[in-house]
């Protein structure tokens, strides 16, 4: 068993779509969540539907640890103060080859690249770019 740290690279968004009923700009974000450790980018206020956020969160991990989901979600939400922030859509990331080799070797890496934001995990929502680090620690 490994224990390590994650760095989830957040970077940007491209052809983000939500609905706006006031048709102004979005204010795009993201909820990142890996095994029940939740962070929050920052809002891209008035950045439409290509943000930029470039943006770096880590994670604690226990590789294999206890439970076998290794996933990355992601949940891409449109800020709106007046009436609540709208959902834009979802990416799912799975890191466990990314562990494993990590723990293996001391470090991995999933060079950033765009993903696919689903909606209801079918409609396509635009894209967002992610690149994940895993440095073994011990």
């Amino acid at each position: 068993m490994g224990m390590g740290m994650m760095e989830v690279h957040l970077i940007s968004g491209k052809g983000l779509q939500a609905l706006d009923p006031l048709n102004k700009p979005i204010d795009p974000y993201a909820e990142i969540n890996f095994k029940g450790q939740e962070r929050m980018s920052k809002v891209a206020k008035n950045a439409g539907p290509d943000p930029i956020w470039n943006e770096k969160f880590k994670f604690l991990v226990e590789y294999p640890g206890s439970g076998g989901d290794f996933h990355i979600l992601f949940k891409v939400m449109d800020h709106d103060a007046i009436d609540g922030d709208d959902y834009i859509g979802d990416v799912i990331i799975d890191v466990q080859n990314l562990l494993a080799e990590g723990v293996r070797k001391g470090w991995s890496e999933l060079p950033p690249r765009m993903y696919q934001v689903l909606a209801h995990k079918i409609y396509f929502k635009g894209e967002i770019e992610v690149g994940v680090f895993f440095q073994r620690q011990g």
